[in-house]
């Protein structure tokens, strides 16, 4: 984890607010933000219960109500809790199942955007460069759903992270082309922890599969409810995400 001067001496260095006319020509703020797809942007929790309910039902075991089920995701049950009462055996084909069916078309082919994400969108896309990712196998799908609901316009590129988690942090860095000024928001305790390794800003965002406290114990810098907070903070002067030493303080917001 960089500390609070080292942050903000690397985000001062080299900064110029430069204003652009097209929408993804360029950063009012001078910041690249780099949003997981799944969970800050469109919503996983229909999917991921439609998936456990297919999966139960091919190894004949009865299904969790949905509450429960959303419970034991956002705060890391154990696996065996998703199918009580199973051997090891059920529970390993429950897994590959669940895993199948989570990444296949015909599932994210329903997936649904979160509420009033196009605005949130465009106004991020507007004070940042913005790129999406997803921990998902199945990227051609989400980018599918991402056109269908007319959203691909709002980010520069969108790809797929590393599955070895220990390659990851090398690829956040990537994506932010080097630059100190990248945020990352992210939905998912592994890549927070990437980006934290990777010394980049990370910020939580519990639309997803993960509960604020699991957020914040993988290091999240700052953690919302939604990404629209993030876009609301940048409108408004951003003074938390200042005091979290993700941006400089002496530097005034665009106008």
């Amino acid at each position: 984890m960089v500390s609070f001067p080292v942050a903000v001496s690397k985000i001062i260095e080299g900064v110029a607010w430069v204003k652009h006319e097209s929408l993804l020509s360029g950063s009012e703020w001078g910041v690249r933000i780099i949003i997981e797809f799944d969970g800050p942007v469109f919503d996983p929790a229909p999917v991921c219960y439609a998936a456990h309910q297919a999966a139960a039902t091919d190894v004949g075991w009865s299904r969790l109500d949905r509450a429960t089920f959303r419970r034991l995701m956002r705060t890391k049950g154990k696996q065996a809790d998703f199918l009580p009462g199973a051997k090891p055996a059920k529970i390993a084909e429950y897994d590959r199942r669940f895993a199948e069916h989570i990444e296949s078309d015909a599932l994210l082919a329903a997936y649904g955007p979160q509420p009033e994400v196009r605005e949130t969108l465009a106004q991020l896309a507007r004070v940042a460069s913005c790129s999406l990712m997803t921990a998902g196998s199945n990227v051609d799908g989400r980018r599918v759903a991402l056109e269908k609901h007319g959203l691909a316009a709002f980010s520069e590129q969108f790809e797929g992270v590393e599955s070895d988690p220990r390659r990851r942090p090398a690829q956040l860095r990537r994506l932010g082309e080097g630059d100190p000024r990248t945020l990352v928001a992210a939905a998912t305790d592994s890549l927070i922890r990437s980006a934290v390794e990777a010394e980049l800003f990370a910020v939580g965002i519990a639309s997803g599969g993960c509960s604020v406290a699991r957020l914040h114990q993988a290091g999240a810098n700052v953690v919302y409810k939604e990404l629209h907070e993030l876009a609301e903070s940048f409108r408004n002067g951003a003074a938390d995400l200042i005091g979290a030493g993700l941006l400089p303080p002496s530097l005034d917001p665009p106008r």
